[in-house]
């Protein structure tokens, strides 16, 4: 039996809409959708969210977002969701926890192993050839969905920096500005500089203003466009 989780602090656990879990997971709206809530008549959602509705609408917490995350990789991958329901859930009662893939536990050399496992025991031997070199593909996503992201002692996802690419020192903690991006060091959104820039039109200008090197405004801006072309 997975062992409980306390109920999130809504000031820690961070809040996310449909669309925002879309957009930092890169991942359609409507497929997020469906992994959260389900689909009416004809399947029950892949995760279980933590949080109620906020607002009248959807939301979900950072842990949620790290295993929406999972399932973006493993689909972009070419796995059906039948298969990738069938890892998730298999994992937590393995790994006796209800969001394993938001721990550092998955991770681990037994971790990777049982989900490669899990992989071969539904039958999804997919194999990533590089250079006549075998991968199995659990081993490939496992390996991506490690990087770029940050656990605290007890290996729980405290910190993720989703484009590291074109934004490193942007990054997203659930006991930050309640999850939104923001940048390091001064905790600043990465929407509040971009509005700023938009504004004002001077990457310099706004750099003055909120006291920050002008590379974070140039990365807050890309990171923010970026989000936007992708939605």
């Amino acid at each position: 039996m997975s062992k409980r989780m306390p109920r999130p602090d809504w000031l820690e656990t961070g809040i996310y809409t449909i669309p925002e879990a879309a957009e930092l997971v890169g991942a359609p709206q409507a497929s997020v959708r469906v992994w959260i809530e389900g689909h009416t008549g004809k399947q029950s959602p892949v995760i279980d969210n933590q949080l109620p509705r906020v607002g009248g609408r959807t939301a979900v917490s950072f842990a949620n977002l790290m295993e929406l995350r999972f399932i973006a990789r493993f689909a972009e991958a070419g796995v059906g969701l039948r298969d990738i329901r069938a890892i998730l859930q298999e994992a937590k009662q393995t790994l006796n926890h209800p969001h394993p893939f938001a721990t550092h536990i998955v991770f681990k050399t037994d971790g990777k192993k049982i989900v490669a496992e899990i992989a071969r025991r539904k039958g999804l031997n997919l194999i990533y050839d590089l250079k006549s070199r075998n991968y199995e593909m659990p081993t490939v996503v496992m390996k991506s969905l490690k990087e770029n992201v940050v656990f605290d002692p007890e290996g729980e996802a405290v910190a993720w920096t989703p484009r590291p690419d074109i934004a490193p020192n942007v990054i997203v903690h659930p006991k930050i500005s309640f999850g939104q991006p923001v940048l390091k060091r001064s905790n600043i959104p990465t929407t509040t500089v971009a509005k700023a820039y938009k504004v004002e039109g001077s990457t310099r200008f706004v750099a003055d203003i909120y006291e920050l090197p002008e590379q974070h405004v140039r990365e807050a801006v890309k990171f923010e466009e970026h989000l936007r072309k992708a939605a």
